[in-house]
């Protein structure tokens, strides 16, 4: 995955800074903001666990705001799991253990994610609260037809997080989270990107950014957004990008964007309206953006699929919603071997329904499809 990557970016009309030591740092405006890092590492990632909180380390070295706390949720193979606060003492910054918790209770449980939410919550009374999800995933799915298709699509079937196996499904992760709990949740994992889950979690945060690819390994560059994590939207549109800049000034692949929750229901109304009468097209799944890699296509993208049902006014009209919906996207010219077309990269992708029935029981679960679909 090392091949010299061509760039299309989406940007704010804003112009964007760095969020660097030229300019004044997020975390010193005096806002008050609590970020949980929701870390399940007992898996295949483990390896990369360490270099991450490093790197968060780092980053909190550069917030000088007492009103500004990182906590992280750590589970590791050799230890129970721990919340911790990331912070500058006596001008060092250290990992302190604020509380343990049993490993006989899945972190992966709706119960536990909602306890250590809570906790911290607790813990740290705040203006608002940020929320970053690391471990895998495989975006709201969570059946392949058998184990050797997970092979053909590429996605093993993890929804989110993988504690020793065990996974939560994208209606159990809203269900362990608050309405209206969080500014920003960031899904530092693979397949994340879709509107149906945006849509599940529109009611739990006001900004959600997410990848509608797969992430690659090592994640965010922590150590560049930690202190734009703590800022405005600028400085969260400034995360997405320090993210892209890092894989695409490697050679490396990234896909991401930043969706404003608040304009996702008139998205789903619009579309709604176009599933109610789609226009008499034969929809070519072998032209379309498709986001996970190999031969089964699961993951398309969300506005080139819609558009080509609607009307030519409901196509304009979506058009225009989506893009004032998703602040930023980025994404490298290919992610392995998936050409991305810039001409149909919304920032988000969709499921098309009967391309892959079995998990369709599951989907009929999911608020995007009781919205658009019933």
């Amino acid at each position: 995955m090392k091949h010299l990557a061509v760039i299309f970016i989406t940007l704010l009309a804003f112009a964007m800074t760095a969020c660097n030591d030229d300019e004044p740092r997020p975390g010193t405006s005096g806002n008050s903001r609590t970020i949980l890092v929701y870390m399940i590492a007992t898996n295949s990632l483990s390896s990369w666990s360490d270099d991450d909180i490093d790197e968060m380390i780092e980053g909190m070295s550069k917030v000088d705001n007492d009103s500004c706390h990182l906590v992280l949720y750590e589970v590791a193979y050799d230890a129970e799991p721990t919340l911790y606060e990331i912070a500058k003492v006596n001008g060092s910054v250290s990992k302190m253990p604020l509380k343990t918790y049993s490993s006989d209770i899945r972190s992966t449980t709706t119960g536990r994610m909602a306890e250590v939410i809570s906790d911290t919550r607790t813990l740290f009374p705040s203006k608002d609260y940020g929320f970053v999800l690391w471990s895998h995933a495989s975006g709201w799915v969570r059946t392949l037809e058998a184990p050797e298709r997970q092979q053909d699509s590429n996605i093993n079937s993890l929804d989110y997080g993988d504690d020793y196996g065990d996974s939560m499904s994208i209606t159990e992760l809203a269900d362990a989270i608050p309405d209206n709990a969080f500014n920003f949740i960031y899904a530092d994992v693979c397949y994340m990107g879709c509107i149906e889950i945006a849509y599940q979690l529109r009611n739990k945060t006001q900004y959600y950014i997410s990848s509608p690819t797969e992430t690659m390994a090592n994640g965010m560059p922590y150590d560049e957004n930690i202190p734009c994590l703590f800022g405005d939207l600028n400085s969260l549109t400034q995360a997405c990008q320090n993210t892209y800049n890092y894989y695409e000034s490697r050679g490396s692949y990234a896909t991401i964007s930043l969706t404003d929750c608040s304009q996702l229901d008139e998205i789903a109304e619009l579309c709604r309206q176009i599933h109610l009468n789609p226009a008499d097209v034969t929809v070519p799944i072998e032209e379309l953006q498709c986001y996970n890699r190999n031969t089964r296509s699961v993951f398309f993208d969300f506005l080139q699929y819609t558009q080509l049902l609607a009307t030519s006014e409901q196509s304009s009209a979506l058009y225009n919603l989506t893009n004032q919906a998703i602040i930023y996207k980025a994404a490298t010219k290919r992610f392995d071997t998936i050409t991305i077309d810039p001409d149909n990269y919304s920032g988000l992708s969709t499921y098309i329904l009967g391309t892959s029935p079995i998990n369709e029981q599951y989907y009929t679960t999911l608020e995007w499809y009781d919205k658009v679909y019933n």
